[in-house]
């Protein structure tokens, strides 16, 4: 693919990513393909004819190329969705990003099975529970740390700016995220 890059800014919650798939297919089809994203939601994408591409996100921790952990310790994780037709496109904070062109009409899917669609979601709750439970401590109990500051205005700030908000936040995009596993339960 050849043409310029075009900067566009979107943010997605880590539940919606269906909803970010569409928009990159979208994307796609007015000749914008994904090129990189950042963490705050700026994507990048490469001017160029427009084409039918879906685009899939999984979500895997600690990525390596050589070894995933997965329900199959031995799976070559990379190798496994490459052997399917899909290219992958970038990384970004556990998620990956493959792209493949639609083929005769047929949208292609990674996961093709309830089970490991909620793995994905697993992975991803798992992560969300673990950040949450290192912030639970202090906002369950802030006069602990307030207690060791010498300077109560900043630790306040920390504490009631930073903490309690990022701890509210992960827990409500855990409970999404249940919400979602459970939708895939009733499908």
């Amino acid at each position: 693919m050849e043409g310029y890059l075009i900067k566009k800014f979107k943010c997605f919650w880590s539940w919606e990513d269906e909803e970010e798939q569409q928009w990159l297919q979208e994307m796609a089809s007015q000749g914008m393909h994904l090129k990189a994203r950042s963490f705050f939601g700026i994507y990048r994408f490469l001017q160029d004819a427009p084409a039918d591409i879906v685009y899939r996100l999984d979500y895997v921790s600690n990525f390596n190329w050589n070894y995933v952990k997965t329900l199959e310790p031995d799976a070559n994780y990379q190798q496994l969705i490459s052997d399917a037709g899909w290219e992958h496109v970038l990384q970004a904070s556990g998620w990956q990003y493959w792209r493949m062109p639609v083929r005769n009409g047929k949208v292609p899917e990674i996961y093709t099975d309830l089970t490991s669609k909620r793995g994905k979601y697993q992975r991803l709750l798992l992560v969300m529970c673990v950040w949450n439970l290192t912030f639970l401590p202090t906002a369950l109990y802030p006069q602990g740390m307030l207690n060791h500051w010498d300077h109560a205005v900043l630790a306040y700030i920390v504490m009631y700016a930073i903490v309690m908000p990022t701890c509210l936040c992960f827990s409500y995009a855990s409970l999404r995220i249940l919400m979602r596993m459970r939708q895939l339960v009733k499908i």
